[in-house]
């Protein structure tokens, strides 16, 4: 108790210090449990299923199209007598089929809802743990519905849902909410609303998702090595191949395809993140350990007198234990407070959701409280431990620049974190805005995309009523169509999806060639015009000559370099399987032909300017009416198409109205470099005011033991330019180091992120600039106000004063 008083009282005596230190290491925690808490998040996705380490999803691969995989349930729809279930391995515990349904569309009373809906039978709930906060935990009948409780609170406040009417169309059925599924306690990778009761998956215009529960001990490799033969598909023409992929791994996996079906995360952005909150808690610890050693330089005499009567190691150790024991805990309160106070705030604008978890908290706690004490207290302890008594009396008056370069050491690598941390978010700025304004090679703004019709169909409805669904479709979509071109405000429209959602993988191979992977899609003469598809050479497509049945191409200038054709009037390319299929052609779809380059587009990106330039084929397809409309119209015309595109929407179809742009489309594709680019350009900031907070404290002690000398000068004619600049001199010196080191430092790590990139932004001298302009501007302008005035203060006051 008497060394707690005793570190109390130093603490209170060198209050300016303490302050200063507590503020800067505040900001530092507050940081790192703000990004710590992230991490945990992201690394902790899906971890609220007890059972995760034997839940896996099934991956389907083509004999066809070897090395792409894609998420794909498991099952037998044409009852293949080759098919060998995967889901009946003895290994295998249990396995649910489920379909994940996008956009559809949900009426309660006269309000209509879009919705994620997943259509599941019920293993679904006896493999993910998805407790029921109200009504049923699960659902066995297909009158039933389950919903989440975002979707319960949005839909019906604070009132009770179970029991409550849904009317669902695309069943033309009316369900009712059975129960209300708790949100989890941890990130999902799996998203929707509803679960809808799966009567029969071939009901179903999906293909269905698997999820298995493996038996205790089960191992999935040797699982996959069992069934990692292709089975041949007599039906298809071709072999399919099942594998298991661990459940725990999907939210992070980039190489198989989904198609929307999970929630990925980036797993090199959650090791930036890690590296930007190792780097600020680097800095937050410097900055105390620079201004704790200040404070330790003016306590020379008291612990040399201290040691001279008899204090042992011990004592000493543990007073300088709590004397940084203190500051951190009540940093640690202040950084939690603080954290979560800016919860929202960070959630809003820096992207960042934090899951609570108070065992996590605990432990980054104790943790915290547990190392940093003690690493702050080994450098203090050493020195008085072994250091003699008459050393450290001699220290009080021995003065000088060598005197503080322990502290212009810290103060140099605080400034070369601080430094390099800062260019690198000046080039994460440059980059991102480099991306968002790249030219992609078509048209990327002022076109609008409203969806209409609901794409997804059951054919489980009596004949009659399925037919007269279709009918009515097909009327809707003719009115539409009729409205649509008689509008004056739209410049081209079509039905389909933008270019950034509306490519996929597919294997071609030129005469002789091996099978090549270029991105495939469909489209009629309208939709180049619609994007403004450059060509080049050839033709485009003609609604009057083309048809569905052509075997003709256009490719872009990468597919011709990509196969290696030099003349494209000569070039055919074979497709791996038939591009489309028709019942009505029986006979034809038994041959798959090559198909015929007929026309040559300017390189066009579709994808996120990380991946390299696609090759890109165009086969001929009219589009398909269920599909939302897209259309271009002149700037000045936004406000007016999305009121018109809205009343449209009201008198033809009812409910909720929703658009998108093209522009927030293509947006979309770098949320995460955004995210990371604000995030480092916020934390950067801290870094700086931390920095900042460094050079205060350094200069309070250095401007106040030199404030004799200083007189002395000024007596024998020194002017204020001349102190100022003295007193500058040095500090502008371990900037200028400090901007040395970091450079090369900082090229070497934007060098290392542009490796992941195939498109990238020039590393400009500026960067640095900036860097060493705006670190140099805050440290000076900390600076000069104590300088200033410790070159105003009259000699006479300072030597009565010393």
């Amino acid at each position: 108790m008497k060394l707690f008083k005793l570190a109390l009282r130093t603490l209170l005596h060198y209050r300016m210090y303490t302050f200063i230190n507590l503020l800067g290491l505040a900001m530092s925690l507050t940081c790192v449990i703000i990004i710590a808490r992230y991490v945990y998040s992201e690394l902790k996705v899906d971890g609220f299923n007890s059972r995760l380490d034997r839940i896996c999803v099934s991956t389907q691969e083509m004999s066809i199209n070897p090395g792409t995989v894609r998420y794909s349930g498991i099952f037998n729809p044409n009852n293949e007598k080759t098919f060998v279930d995967l889901s009946k391995h003895p290994g295998v515990e249990k396995h649910a089929l489920f379909i994940p349904l996008d956009k559809e569309q949900i009426m309660v009373g006269e309000e209509t809802y879009n919705t994620k809906l997943l259509v599941v039978d019920s293993v679904f709930l006896q493999i993910l743990d998805y407790p029921a906060t109200a009504g049923a935990d699960n659902i066995y009948r297909p009158e039933e519905v389950l919903i989440t409780e975002t979707f319960a609170a949005k839909v019906f406040g604070r009132e009770d849902p179970v029991g409550r009417a849904l009317f669902y169309p695309t069943l033309n059925r009316t369900l009712t909410v059975a129960g209300v599924l708790r949100t989890p306690a941890h990130k999902s990778s799996l998203s929707f609303d509803l679960l809808v009761y799966m009567q029969n998956v071939n009901d179903w215009s999906r293909v269905p998702q698997s999820f298995l529960l493996l038996h205790p001990g089960s191992d999935r490799h040797d699982i996959n090595r069992q069934y990692g033969d292709f089975m041949e598909m007599a039906a298809w023409g071709y072999g399919i191949r099942y594998q298991l992929f661990p459940c725990r791994e999907v939210y992070f996996d980039r190489q198989i395809s989904d198609y929307g079906l999970f929630v990925h995360g980036n797993l090199t952005y959650v090791f930036i993140l890690m590296s930007i909150g190792v780097l600020l808690l680097l800095i937050g610890v410097v900055n105390y350990i620079n201004i704790h050693s200040v404070v330790m330089m003016r306590r020379n005499r008291e612990l040399g007198v201290k040691k001279v009567f008899g204090a042992g190691g011990f004592t000493i150790f543990m007073q300088l234990l709590l004397e940084n024991l203190l500051p951190v805990v009540l940093a640690l309160a202040v950084a939690f407070l603080l954290a979560e106070t800016l919860q929202p705030f960070v959630e809003k604008s820096l992207g960042i959701r934090q899951y609570p978890s108070l065992r996590f908290d605990l432990w980054l706690a104790l943790a915290l409280t547990v190392v940093l004490p003690g690493a702050l207290n080994v450098a203090p302890f050493l020195r008085y431990r072994y250091f003699s008594p008459v050393r450290s009396l001699r220290a009080v008056t021995v003065g000088g620049s060598k005197s503080l370069l322990p502290q212009q050491f810290f103060l140099c690598f605080q400034s070369f974190l601080t430094m390099g941390l800062l260019s690198v978010s000046l080039f994460f700025v440059k980059q991102l805005d480099f991306m968002l304004h790249a030219d992609l090679g078509f048209r990327t703004r002022d076109i609008i995309q409203v969806p209409f019709l609901n794409r997804n169909v059951n054919f489980s409805l009596p004949e009659n009523e399925w037919k007269a669904q279709r009918e009515k479709r097909k009327t809707i979509t003719d009115e539409l169509k009729q409205k649509l071109d008689a509008s004056t405000l739209l410049e081209y429209w079509s039905f389909g999806e933008f270019p950034t959602g509306n490519l996929h993988e597919f294997e071609f191979k030129s005469s002789g060639g091996e099978p090549q992977k270029v991105l495939l899609t469909g489209a009629d003469e309208t939709w180049f015009k619609l994007y403004d598809i450059r060509l080049l050479d050839g033709r485009l497509w003609d609604n009057t000559v083309d048809n569905d049945f052509s075997y003709d191409l256009i490719v872009n200038e990468a597919a011709l370099r990509q196969f290696d054709i030099a003349d494209y009037r000569e070039g055919e390319l074979q497709p791996s399987r038939r591009i489309w299929w028709s019942s009505d052609r029986g006979e034809e779809m038994k041959t798959n032909p090559p198909y015929r380059i007929v026309g040559v587009v300017k390189d066009f990106h579709t994808k996120h300017l990380s991946s390299r330039q696609a090759p890109v084929a165009i086969y001929f397809s009219e589009p398909w009416r269920d599909y939302p409309v897209v259309a271009s119209f002149a700037p000045e015309h936004r406000r007016e198409v999305i009121e018109w595109m809205r009343g449209l929407h009201d008198e033809m179809i009812g409910g909720e109205f929703a658009y998108t742009f093209i522009e927030d489309e293509i947006a979309a594709l770098y949320l995460e470099d955004k995210k990371v680019s604000v995030i480092c350009t916020v934390f950067t900031g801290i870094a700086i005011l931390i920095g900042a907070l460094g050079v205060l404290g350094v200069s309070l002690f250095d401007i106040r033991r030199r404030r004799k000398e200083i007189a002395i000068r000024k007596v024998n004619g020194a002017t204020i330019t001349d102190i100022i600049r003295l007193l500058l001199k040095k500090y502008l010196a371990v900037q200028a180091i400090a901007f040395v080191l970091a450079t090369p430092v900082a090229l070497f790590v934007i060098h290392r992120y542009l490796d992941n990139f195939a498109f990238r932004a020039p590393v400009s001298w500026w960067i640095f600039a900036v860097a060493l302009t705006v670190t140099v501007a805050i440290s000076l302008l900390t600076l000069l106000f104590q300088a200033g005035r410790a070159s105003r203060e009259n000699p006479a006051d300072v030597v009565k004063t010393e």
